[in-house]
């Protein structure tokens, strides 16, 4: 009895030591709210540009005014969201959890409102084997910040026997920012390896929410040996202590094996059967011109010297008899 009183007394102490938010700090319930009323509004104003026409600069302040909409409407204020960030910087693993649950709920409001599959939900069933196939086996969702250490995710990936000569690849996945002031801009670099140490690069820049794709084009010549790269948030103002994230999701690594083109053999028995198809599609063609006297007339003529060519028939017809 003693020993099982002890044991449930030394769980609640440490249930009672783990770790927590800071009350000063907006608590990750909160900011979970907070972070999915921001992508919602950035949405709004990012479908009003399409029909409205505004231009980036009345969307960047109409961006800015939706978000200090979304802090009134949870009475945060500015100073207390950016010092809360500032302390989830330092616990990376909390802001990712939070951002994990932001994406799902915002995926789930997406398909309730009946939001049409993408690319992304389209390759998420394929598995590792077949000719498309998904071959990332690293995590699929990273949290980058414009800080040294946190600010780079570096990407490595073996080839197997799976893998063959003329394979495409495609690397996909979903980008969400979130940031003060400044440009967008995150750079995505691919470096693929093939047999023979041909090498070919691969590079794009992430500027908006969304979805990315990257195409990594073949090589003929050998299959792929390695694929190494990396994504790496740029800090526009570094002398400037400015909020910026980006969270990147369901991330994919999609191969394509190409599809090559059977041909028949190229020897006389086929060319003998591709020539008696092609003789017997004329005379099973139906006759469209109205001339089927003419046609007749062709026919008699070919049955009464079967294997004599017609232009010997024909000579022997209209030459006159010798005397």
């Amino acid at each position: 009895m003693r020993n099982s009183i002890a044991v449930i007394l030394l769980i609640v102490f440490f249930i009672g030591c783990k770790p927590t938010v800071p009350s000063e700090y907006i608590q990750p319930d909160d900011l979970e709210d907070i972070l999915y009323d921001y992508h919602v509004s950035q949405a709004i104003v990012k479908e009003s540009r399409y029909t409205s026409g505004n231009s980036n600069t009345d969307n960047d302040y109409q961006k800015n005014v939706n978000f200090l909409a979304v802090l009134k409407k949870h009475g945060v204020t500015e100073a207390v969201f950016d010092s809360s960030l500032v302390y989830y910087y330092s616990h990376a693993d909390k802001l990712k959890s939070i951002y994990e649950r932001v994406h799902e709920r915002l995926n789930d409001e997406a398909k309730a409102l009946g939001a049409s599959v993408g690319d992304i939900s389209r390759y998420s069933t394929f598995s590792s084997t077949g000719d498309t196939a998904n071959v990332w086996k690293n995590e699929t969702d990273i949290l980058l910040m414009s800080k040294p250490t946190v600010n780079r995710f570096d990407i490595h990936v073996e080839a197997d026997t799976s893998y063959y000569k003329g394979d495409t690849f495609m690397f996909q996945f979903m980008a969400d920012y979130v940031q003060q002031s400044g440009s967008r801009d995150a750079i995505v670099c691919m470096v693929a390896k093939y047999e023979g140490d041909s090498i070919t690069q691969t590079i794009t820049h992430i500027s908006t929410n969304g979805q990315t794709q990257m195409r990594i084009p073949p090589n003929r010549e050998g299959k792929l040996k390695e694929l190494n790269g990396f994504i790496y948030l740029n800090n526009s103002d570094p002398d400037t202590d400015v909020r910026k994230l980006l969270f990147i999701s369901q991330i994919q690594l999609i191969r394509f094996h190409q599809k090559e083109k059977k041909e028949e053999p190229d020897n006389e028995e086929n060319k003998k059967d591709s020539v008696l198809r092609t003789s017997n599609n004329n005379i099973s063609r139906p006759d469209t011109t109205g001339g089927r006297d003419v046609q007749r007339a062709r026919e008699k003529v070919l049955s009464a010297g079967k294997g004599t060519p017609l232009h010997r028939m024909d000579s022997r017809k209209t030459m006159p008899e010798r005397k």
